[in-house]
């Protein structure tokens, strides 16, 4: 895992800025991790990640449309 990780994160840039829609695109393949572990415990933390990458989105929306 170790392996795979290291050719896929790139190192941040010298300000420490990263763009919002390519890392709204990365984590939303976060939430239907927490449905491979099974458990019925995680669908809080669940429904809180899949709200706030929704709320993001939609206010990353918002912002280009002022533009």
């Amino acid at each position: 895992m170790a392996l795979l990780a290291e050719h896929l994160l790139k190192p941040l840039p010298a300000d420490k800025q990263i763009e919002t829609g390519p890392f709204l695109e990365a984590v939303s393949h976060l939430p239907p991790f927490f449905d491979c572990l099974g458990s019925p415990v995680f669908t809080p933390i669940k429904a809180d990640i899949s709200g706030n990458i929704t709320v993001r989105k939609l206010r990353l929306r918002g912002l280009k449309g002022l533009t």
